[in-house]
């Protein structure tokens, strides 16, 4: 008896059978006690496997575990308190967190592969004849099994397309010869040129940045040419809440923004508008984000909008696909939980959810697919080739896309009631007063595109990977058939971008936004990554004149120096030193930055009976870099919108907008606190009075057609490394000397090059041709915040309070008066304040500047200037 309770205990203890294991999932009762009395027995026992090397816990122990008591989340306690109050709310039958609504779906090789990235003989399979592979099935172009080795090679030929790590090596190893002709880069950038085939395509001459990863329609989808005309018809809507099949769904307006983690919800209505059925070979849905520069046709004549551009460059950055939306074999769960029966119709509008499966579109049959996105708070890795934080961070929504809705876009005008301007087509882009440059847009778009093969004498050959490919093809060739877009106006959330900050720079997190724009700026971080390229390149050009073992003989033929143009970096890094000869440490330790040049100040000495002006002095200035951020603002009736009241019905949270429009008071810059100093020309002259003090913003906008390997920052705009900015005081005649200088130094680097003949790696040619390309913009914003004068703040303009008198070595006086200027936002000119970004091609920084006035300025007197003007950098999100 004690053997055979002594087995039965080890029995209990022991882990079940497989067999007994599927058997309890699979049946509601239980096949044996044991499996009803041990809670591990509805494990699968690979989860329960453990190592010899594991210790083993005690009963007791996992009862302890086990009892540990319920803990409801924060959203569920808001919703308790709700339900449990005794106020009357109304409760309304919709979605919450409590639920498991949202999921996003990563899908996996197989699944990505089978769904989307299709090849050519599945654009040809005829699914009447043969019904669709199963899933992770590997077809052939014959009927017969593929054996394991075919197999191995399939999976093994389309794993090297991923294989990022190689691809980028391989493209650092290139090399690139400037040449003399307009296209020189063909591997970067591709022209198309008009032929027959594409006459009647908006846009001729297209060039798109080289972004390939495989062979497949797919992969260079950004370069397929688009049809004319299509009997289909693609309309998108975009819904305030999760659709719901066999309902009316609200649509959401123009005026939604997005930011960093808000989901958009909507369907695609697909329409057969003809009388015959159209066949499709692919059907994607996704969200893009998209970098566009048009280079305007000055000679066109009459109405050609066909050639309104010379050519139009563009950069994807995001690309999502939702694979729900996208046609596919099976049919992929939606990521919000919207369950449908698929090809069934929806009885609210008579369309049929789901593509059908034959790839066949019945005659005027309307068929609807439904999408669910989440915006990323960051973007892949890939999209900076240089690997840099900033530049692999969503940037918000700049400009307006004017080849949109073939070519309307340029119809677009700001309405200066409104703020903002639009077109009156759903999906439309809005236009804002943001400053950007006239021919450059950042969009976000829901892209619905159907792929197909032209032109095709047997649309049941298969098309060779070379043929798909070629850019010069002018028949049997992948086209897009019919697409269609509907914008999205982002914004992205600082406070998310701000944590990938805290982990990369970790002085960020540690002193704070305003000791990395001084460490910056004292360091001249800009020009010493700008000056560490040209250091490469320049040792890349002297190891080929190496190897070459030119002669004197030969160098003088080729205009070459003795010396090569490597000598230029040395010049050049002597003149390179860290900004630390200010004599008011002082201020440098306080975070305070300082004019360079002193302000002459004119006035009227008492004693003299006539008005003439005289020099009294003069004046500086120490402004406190900032080190909180100014708010996103946008036009009053966007603001409005998205920044509606909390609603007390238990909903869950669409967008996190309100965030970003109500941040917290600590978060924000409120004040600035200054130093001003007067240094009179005599002893008995007491400083003048300051009639009014401005707060201005500071707009520095740059573009360049190649990716930058660097950050621009501060010291680029207001320092130069030949002391210029200590002779000059406009800042936007520093920073045209900086390119300036860094546009002849290129120029020369590629001029030499040419002569020569030589190639360079591809990091070094993508550098030139981006400095080559390289344009800055300044704007400056008055009256986004209150002007301070006498008649609002009589008591901090008070000439009598606040001045200190100190004597200076040389027995002269100076006066300093240390206050703090609030900073008050009225935003007079509904000026759109996009928070601060950087990309590889487009990036916007701002600067406050802080204006002092003396009396005596302006319309008081035409001769005298009286004004002390500086910029200090600072961070809007």
């Amino acid at each position: 008896m004690n053997l055979h309770s002594k087995r039965e205990s080890q029995k209990e203890n022991s882990p079940p059978s497989y067999e007994n294991s599927v058997s309890s999932s699979t049946s509601s009762i239980p096949s044996s006690p044991q499996l009803t009395t041990s809670s591990k027995s509805k494990i699968p026992p690979i989860l329960r496997r453990k190592s010899s090397l594991t210790p083993t816990t005690s009963s007791s122990e996992t009862q302890k575990k086990r009892n540990v008591p319920y803990q409801p989340s924060v959203e569920q306690k808001r919703h308790i308190e709700k339900i449990t109050s005794s106020q009357s709310e109304p409760l309304s039958s919709v979605p919450s967190r409590t639920q498991t609504e949202y999921f996003d779906v990563l899908p996996s090789f197989q699944m990505f592969q089978s769904i989307l990235k299709r090849d050519t003989n599945q654009f040809s399979e005829d699914l009447h004849t043969s019904p669709p592979p199963l899933y992770g099935e590997v077809t052939s172009r014959g009927g017969s099994q593929p054996s394991i080795s075919s197999a191995m090679e399939e999976v093994t030929r389309r794993v090297s397309e991923y294989e990022l790590a190689e691809e980028h090596e391989r493209a650092a190893t290139q090399r690139f010869l400037f040449e003399e002709e307009l296209v020189e880069d063909p591997e970067l950038l591709r022209t198309d040129v008009a032929t027959p085939h594409n006459a009647s395509v908006d846009n001729q001459n297209v060039a798109v940045t080289h972004d390939i990863y495989g062979n497949s329609p797919l992969d260079n989808i950004d370069r397929l040419q688009k049809l004319p005309s299509s009997p289909i018809d693609i309309q998108i809507y975009v819904t305030k809440q999760v659709p719901i099949p066999h309902e009316q769904n609200e649509l959401e307006t123009r005026l939604k923004e997005y930011t960093s983690g808000d989901f958009v919800n909507g369907y695609i209505v697909v329409t057969n508008t003809s009388d015959k059925p159209v066949e499709f070979g692919l059907f994607t849905v996704s969200l893009e984000g998209t970098i566009k520069a048009t280079e305007r046709n000055l000679n066109l004549v009459g109405l050609d909008f066909l050639h309104k551009y010379n050519r139009i460059l563009m950069k994807k950055f995001l690309k999502m696909y939702d694979l729900n939306a996208s046609y596919g074999y099976t049919q992929v769960p939606n990521s919000a939980g919207i369950e449908y029966v698929p090809y069934t119709m929806d009885n609210s509008d008579g369309c049929y959810l789901a593509l059908p499966t034959d790839r066949i579109l019945a005659p005027n049959t309307k068929y609807k697919k439904f999408f669910t996105f989440r915006f990323p708070t960051k973007l892949l890795d890939t999209a900076c080739i240089n690997s840099l934080l900033p530049h692999v961070l969503p940037p918000p929504s700049l400009g307006v896309d004017r080849t949109c809705f073939h070519n309307r876009g340029e119809n677009i005008h700001l309405n200066k009631a409104l703020g903002y301007g639009f077109l009156n087509i759903r999906g439309t882009p809005l236009l804002t007063k943001d400053y950007s440059f006239e021919d450059i847009s950042i969009s976000y778009t829901i892209e619905a595109k159907f792929i197909d093969k032209v032109n095709s004498k047997d649309q049941k050959v298969p098309f060779s990977y070379q043929e798909i490919n070629d850019p010069e093809a002018d028949s049997d060739s992948f086209v897009i058939s019919k697409s269609s877009q509907y914008f999205l106006r982002f914004i992205p959330d600082l406070k998310e971008q701000f944590e990938y900050y805290r982990n990369d720079f970790r002085s960020m997190s540690e002193d704070g936004i305003d000791k990395r724009f001084l460490a910056d700026y004292y360091n001249l971080s800009t020009w010493r990554s700008i000056h560490m390229q040209n250091f490469k390149i320049e040792r890349e050009l002297e190891e080929k004149m190496n190897r070459e073992e030119m002669n004197n003989d030969q160098i003088k033929q080729k205009n070459l120096s003795s010396q090569g143009p490597v000598s230029n970096y040395q010049n050049e890094k002597a003149n390179l030193k860290a900004d630390d000869q200010d004599p008011n440490s002082k201020y440098k330790t306080l975070g305070m930055l300082g004019t360079k040049i002193p302000t002459e100040i004119f006035g009227k000495k008492k004693k003299l009976i006539l008005s003439s002006l005289v020099k009294i002095g003069q004046s500086h200035m120490y402004v406190k870099v900032p080190d909180k951020v100014i708010p996103y603002s946008s036009p009053r009736l966007l603001m409005k919108y998205n920044n509606e009241e909390e609603t007390k019905d238990l909903r869950p949270v669409s967008s996190n907008m309100k965030e970003i429009y109500n941040r917290d008071e600590g978060d924000l810059i409120n004040s600035v606190d200054i130093s001003l100093h007067f240094l009179p020309n005599d002893s008995t002259i007491k400083p003048p009075q300051i009639s009014s003090i401005e707060a201005n913003v500071v707009f520095w906008t740059y573009y360049t057609e190649y990716p930058l390997p660097f950050e621009l920052g501060y010291d680029f705009f207001y320092t130069n490394p030949q002391g210029d900015d200590k002779l000059i005081n406009d800042p936007a005649e520093i920073t045209r000397i900086n390119l300036q200088t860094l546009k002849d130094q290129v120029a020369n680097y590629i001029t030499f090059l040419k002569l020569n003949e030589l190639y360079v790696s591809r990091d070094s040619y993508l550098y030139l041709k981006s400095i080559k390309s390289l344009g800055v913009k300044k704007d400056t914003v008055k009256e986004y915040f209150k002007t301070i004068s006498p008649v609002t703040h009589s008591d901090l303009l008070n000439n009598e309070a606040g001045w200190k008198c100190e004597q200076l070595p040389n027995k002269k006086f100076k006066w300093c008066k240390d206050f703090s200027v609030p900073l008050q936002a009225i935003n007079k000119h509904n000026v759109t304040l996009l928070p601060s970004f950087q990309s590889c091609l487009v990036g916007r920084l701002y600067c406050l500047q802080i204006v002092v006035k003396y009396k005596g300025t302006g319309h008081e007197n035409e001769f005298a200037d009286n004004i002390v003007k500086l910029d200090v950098p600072m961070f809007v999100g």
